[in-house]
């Protein structure tokens, strides 16, 4: 009895330690393991980037910008003058490292040269499926190739002529509903505020909605947007999340 008291003592104490530091060797390993499997992609010392972090990165700078990202990028883009990029953490949505290409060379060496060497992968088919399905922008490999050539058929010169003639009567109908809240604004030298992000989305939806479908959504001339336009941005955005 004694000495299977003595054994139970040394296992307790001696062997792992007290109960605290039993939690912090768990807590440690877990955070090694998870720094393991999630740390960011190496990044050429070489490549100019905003300011990284240790493990997040540059996560910091999209997520500062990220509400006029497009124009953020193009101001890095200025700057640089060249390709640039940053790590990542590689979880959930990140793919651990992203580049944004600027040089013409490499632009035709990744989607003319070497196309198939660089796919969308897992991360970009999880996040964009729900709402790409398996169409071009969300497969690789042998149904790409099949979904392009398919897609080639929308390039002839009847059909370039049909969107033209699309846009062209859309662009009209914008032009109609301005002109129309000028004559109905009380204060002509007051003005009005016009959202162009809901503007360009009602014409890209209509334009695309009827060369697609054939179906005219009359978004541009709406008070509220159709709901499959509401339903199709809600899904973009969900998939951005």
């Amino acid at each position: 009895m004694f000495a299977a008291s003595k054994i139970l003592n040394f296992w307790d104490t001696d062997f792992l330690g007290t109960p605290g530091q039993v939690a912090v060797a768990i807590l440690i390993i877990s955070i090694s393991i998870f720094y393991s499997i999630t740390k960011p992609l190496p990044i050429p010392p070489d490549l100019p980037e905003p300011k990284r972090y240790p493990w997040i990165g540059y996560l910091w700078h999209p997520l500062k910008y990220w509400h006029i990202w497009p124009t953020e990028t193009t101001r890095l883009a200025k700057l640089y003058k060249r390709t640039w990029g940053g790590p990542l953490p590689n979880f959930g949505g990140l793919p651990g490292a992203y580049f944004y290409i600027h040089d013409e060379e490499n632009l035709r060496y990744i989607l003319q040269n070497k196309f198939n060497n660089y796919v969308k992968g897992d991360m970009w088919k999880k996040v964009l499926g729900e709402i790409l399905g398996v169409g071009i922008f969300a497969v690789d490999g042998e149904r790409w190739h099949v979904h392009r050539k398919l897609m080639s058929n929308m390039f002839s010169r009847n059909l370039l002529r049909h969107s033209a003639d699309v846009t062209r009567k859309k662009l009209s109908e914008l032009v109609y509903v301005f002109n129309k809240r000028i004559d109905e604004s009380d204060d002509a030298e007051e003005g009005f505020d016009i959202d162009l992000q809901d503007v360009f989305f009602r014409m890209t939806i209509d334009i695309t909605t009827i060369i697609t479908f054939g179906i005219d959504l009359c978004s541009i001339q709406r008070d509220q947007q159709h709901h499959f336009a509401l339903a199709f941005d809600e899904l973009s955005f969900l998939c951005q999340k």
